[in-house]
C-alpha cells in the first residue's frame, strides 16, 4: 500500500481537497481519499508532493498510426490541404529504406510519450494493424476504432472487406474494446455507408466519427463543390457528388440510434445542431482536439456554448501529424488559454472522467474514487493563486 499527498488532490467526483491524501493498494486500486487536516507529512508513509495530483488522463481521440508524420505537415492548410499533405508525405516515405521500421518505431515512441505524460486510456483510430502489437505490449487501455472510408462506389464491397479483416484482427485480441466505425460524413460513398450501417446496426458498438471539422465539409455535402471536391478530383478519386445534405443528416441516416457516439472535432458545428444529434442517441460525447483544430483550420469549436447546452465534452490529442505532442496537459492548456472563463477543474474533467464515460470505462478510469484504478498524475508549476496550470507546468506519472 502507498499514500500520496499534494497541495491539492483533484478527485473529479468531488471538490478539490487541500492537502488531501490518496491511499492506493499495491495493484493501483484506490482504497481511500481523505482530508488529513493541516499536517499531511505526519501521516505514516505518505509521499508529499508540491503540486496537484489528478487522475490519469483519458485521450479520447488519437491516430497512433500517423506518429511518424510528426512535424512534417504545415499549418493552416484546411482539411483538404491537410489530407493532401498526409497522402503525399506517406508516398514519399514509401521510398525510404525501411518504411515499416520507421512507422513501428514512431508508434512505440508515441505510446511511451503518452504513458510518461500520464495518459492511461486512449480511443485510437486504426486503418491498419500497424498498432496492434505495440498496443498488446503496453499497459495503457486502448479502445480501437477501425475506421472505414472510401468514396468510390464501385469499390465499396472490397473496401469494406479489407477493413473488416483489420477489425477481426483487433477483435480477436481486444474483444471488448474494438469497434468498426465510419470516418466522416464526407468521405464515404452511399454503398459503403449502407454496409457500415448494417454492420453497426447489428453490433451496436461504440461509434467515433469525425464531425464538422471544416466548413468545406458542409459545402461538399450541400452541393458537391469546394476544397474537398477539388481534392478528390485532382487525386483522381471517383465519387458521386452529394446534394442538399448536412453532416447531421448523414449521421442520423446511417448510424443506428442504438449506438453511443463520439463526435470528433465539431469545430464548425453549432450547439443547436449538436443538441439535435444528442437527442437521437443514448449517449453523445463531443471530443475536441485543440492543437489539431488550430493547426488545420486555425479555429477552435465554441466550447463554452457546448458547455452551456449541457453537452458532454472530452479531449483528444489527434495525431502527431497535427499536434506537437501527445500530452493531454498541453491540450488542456490550449483550452484554458483560449477560454479563460473555464476553470481548471472543468477542463480536467473533460480530460479524464468525460473521456472515460465516452469510452465506457468510467468504472475503472477518470476519477480518484475507491475501487477504481485510474492512475495518479502529478502536475507541478501550478498557479495556486488562480487555481490553474500554466504553459510552464510539468506533468509526471506517479502510478
Amino acid at each position: 500500500m502507498q499514500r500520496f499527498s499534494a497541495n491539492y488532490i483533484f478527485p473529479i467526483n468531488q471538490a478539490p481537497i487541500r492537502n488531501g491524501i490518496v491511499e492506493v493498494a499495491d495493484d493501483g486500486v484506490i482504497l481511500r481519499v481523505f482530508h488529513p487536516g493541516n499536517s499531511p507529512k505526519e501521516i505514516h508513509s505518505t509521499e508529499f508532493y508540491n503540486g496537484v495530483i489528478v487522475p490519469g488522463f483519458v485521450n479520447a481521440h488519437c491516430h497512433l498510426e500517423l506518429s511518424h508524420l510528426r512535424g512534417k505537415i504545415p499549418r493552416n492548410l484546411g482539411i483538404a490541404g491537410f489530407i493532401k499533405a498526409i497522402t503525399e508525405q506517406r508516398e514519399t516515405e514509401l521510398d525510404a529504406q525501411d518504411p515499416k521500421k520507421l512507422v513501428d518505431k514512431a508508434i512505440v515512441g508515441a505510446i511511451h510519450e503518452m504513458k510518461q505524460t500520464g495518459t492511461v486510456a486512449v480511443g485510437d483510430i486504426s486503418n491498419s494493424t500497424d498498432t496492434l502489437l505495440p498496443k498488446l505490449q503496453s499497459d495503457i487501455y486502448f479502445h480501437n476504432f477501425i475506421e472505414v472510408f472510401g468514396l468510390n462506389p464501385e469499390e465499396a464491397q472490397s473496401t469494406f472487406e479489407s477493413y473488416l479483416e483489420v477489425y477481426k484482427s483487433f477483435k480477436s485480441r481486444f474483444s471488448n474494446s474494438t469497434s468498426l466505425t465510419p470516418h466522416s460524413p464526407y468521405s464515404i460513398s452511399q454503398p459503403l455507408w449502407e454496409k457500415i450501417s448494417e454492420f453497426i446496426g447489428k453490433s451496436k458498438e461504440l461509434v467515433s466519427i469525425h464531425y464538422a471539422e471544416s466548413a468545406a465539409e458542409y459545402q461538399f455535402l450541400q452541393n458537391g463543390t469546394g476544397p474537398l471536391s477539388d481534392r478528390y478530383q485532382s487525386a483522381g478519386i471517383p465519387f458521386c457528388k452529394p446534394h442538399g445534405l448536412t453532416p447531421g443528416e448523414v449521421v442520423s441516416r446511417y448510424v443506428t440510434q442504438a449506438c453511443k457516439v463520439m463526435f470528433i472535432h465539431n469545430t464548425f458545428a453549432a450547439a443547436r445542431e449538436l443538441e439535435e444529434l444528442a437527442a437521437l442517441y443514448p449517449q453523445v460525447t463531443l471530443v475536441t482536439c485543440p492543437e489539431s483544430n488550430m493547426l488545420i483550420e486555425g479555429k477552435l469549436p465554441n466550447l463554452t456554448e457546448f458547455l452551456a447546452s449541457n453537452l458532454s465534452i472530452a479531449i483528444g490529442t489527434d495525431s502527431l501529424a497535427s499536434a506537437s505532442s501527445l500530452s493531454m496537459l498541453d491540450q488542456m492548456n490550449i483550452v484554458l488559454q483560449h477560454f479563460p472563463q473555464l476553470s481548471f477543474n472543468e477542463v480536467l474533467c473533460w480530460a479524464t472522467l468525460n473521456g472515460a464515460n465516452g469510452l465506457g470505462i468510467s468504472n475503472m478510469f477518470g476519477s480518484i474514487e475507491p475501487g477504481k484504478k485510474p492512475g495518479l498524475v502529478l502536475i507541478t508549476g501550478f498557479d495556486f493563486q488562480n487555481m490553474r496550470t500554466t504553459p510552464q507546468s510539468l506533468v509526471k506519472k506517479l502510478i
